[in-house]
């Protein structure tokens, strides 16, 4: 039983890390948008997003943490070289850093000039280079998010196996 800890703590964590980026994506930035009030709406989109930053570093270390526990919860680590799963593997791994990456840019660089943006102008026009390239990044993120999630799935098949 104790052997399920190390797992359930990956998938919970990948929840909660792709979850809000669904939701945020989705739901809460286009409701934020409505708002008519800039000052108003550039300070939802602060309280929101410094709250999802919280929430989705603490899923990433939680994430890296216990992938690395699965890899060494494994008596034989030749399954890292076998055709299929090894592939699958490395494109997984490939995925994880390039989403960490854009996470880093968008939340120390992009994020914060946005935000910035946002709260010292009146006319959205003057935003709406650096709103489309936060949007950009957001949704590349997003994709690889449920790429992760699809390689995850793929390593648990019996092809992954073969």
């Amino acid at each position: 039983m104790g052997e399920a800890i190390n797992p359930w703590l990956h998938v919970f964590a990948a929840t909660v890390w792709v979850g809000p980026q669904v939701f945020l994506f989705a739901v809460a930035v286009p409701a934020i948008r409505t708002v008519a009030d800039t000052k108003e709406r550039a300070r939802l989109m602060r309280l929101i997003t410094t709250r999802f930053g919280y929430l989705a570093w603490a899923a990433m270390a939680v994430l890296v943490i216990t992938g690395i526990g699965n890899v060494y919860e494994k008596e034989d680590r030749e399954f890292l070289f076998d055709h299929n799963w090894g592939v699958i593997f490395q494109v997984k791994m490939t995925l994880v850093i390039l989403t960490i990456l854009l996470t880093v840019i968008h939340s120390f660089i992009i994020g914060p000039r946005m935000l910035a943006a946002q709260e010292s102008v009146t006319d959205e026009s003057q935003i709406a280079s650096v709103r489309r390239f936060s949007i950009a990044i957001s949704a590349v993120n997003a994709i690889i998010a449920l790429g992760i999630l699809f390689c995850a799935a793929a390593l648990n098949t019996d092809w992954a196996l073969e």
